[in-house]
């Protein structure tokens, strides 16, 4: 809660005072300001019902999952098993807990597993009637899964131990990825990216509007990195062996050149409103 209203004021300081020097899409402050003070205020005073359930999907022949999530957490890590694991802890809040126990009872989400992908949603489209629902998830997956997608609105994404292709879009909360090995392409509205232990392949792309980027890859399979934040440092460490040659753009300054080599990965480094950091490991 204390993160959201953090991110709340950051959004409300854009909106009131962006210049010239930084420009900022106002519809975009406004939705994502709006999803942040909903969840806040409609949180406040209320009766909860939680209910956790769990799905174990046979994986033989998958190799796309793909999340789709509305507010809450979502945590996707690799295991040993043939078979994919999906852990749902769902909860509502309203003003009673009758109604909160009601809604757990007769809510319903959607797993599908046709064709080669398996497909978790639990979001919805249009606001819940006195109800505020929170679908925290968990799932463990085999290595045959190796291209992975996730949309959220508000919540934190982790990702553990997984390879392949990995697609993400958040509106508000942080994306965070460790010990994984592929190519990215992650954005996010109000958050920050945080990548840990990890190799990048072919070319991978991360964008946040307002939030900083702390990335530690290797990235010697890689033929091109784009990180980009409006608001927010830059911060990457990359593995001694990689040669690179980086375009880096920082706010009132101007464009620096860095390279190792001069042969490898093309990296291009954009801060609107920030500082960046690319150092060898």
């Amino acid at each position: 809660m204390k993160r959201l209203i953090c991110i709340l004021l950051i959004i409300m300081f854009l909106s009131a005072g962006c210049t010239t020097l930084f420009e900022v899409d106002e519809e975009k402050v406004k939705d994502v300001s709006d999803k942040v003070t909903e969840a806040i205020i409609n949180t406040v005073g209320q009766e909860k019902a939680e209910k956790k359930e769990s799905r174990t999907v046979d994986s033989a022949g998958k190799s796309t999952l793909i999340v789709k999530n509305s507010v809450g957490d979502i945590d996707i890590k690799s295991h040993e098993s043939y078979d994919t694991i999906i852990n749902i802890k769902i909860t509502a809040k309203s003003g009673s807990k009758q109604k909160s126990e009601e809604f757990i009872e007769n809510y319903t989400y959607n797993i599908e597993t046709e064709g080669g992908f398996i497909l978790v949603d639990t979001s919805f489209e249009e606001p819940l009637s006195g109800i505020n629902l929170i679908t925290d998830l968990t799932v463990y997956v085999p290595s045959s899964i190796n291209n992975t997608e996730v949309s959220t609105n508000v919540g934190t994404i982790r990702l553990d131990g997984l390879s392949g292709n990995m697609k993400i879009k958040s509106n508000v909360g942080d994306i965070i990825i460790d010990n994984s090995e592929g190519s990215y392409n992650l954005h996010v509205d109000v958050g920050d990216i945080v990548i840990r232990g990890s190799k990048a392949l072919e070319n991978s792309e991360f964008k946040t509007n307002t939030g900083g980027m702390e990335m530690s890859l290797d990235i010697t399979k890689s033929r091109r990195i784009t990180a980009e934040t409006g608001v927010g440092d830059i911060k990457m460490s990359i593995n001694d062996d990689s040669g690179y040659h980086a375009t880096i753009n920082e706010f009132m300054k101007d464009e620096r050149i860095q390279t190792k080599s001069d042969q490898g990965t093309n990296i291009n480094l954009t801060a609107g409103v920030g500082e960046i950091n690319l150092t060898d490991i």
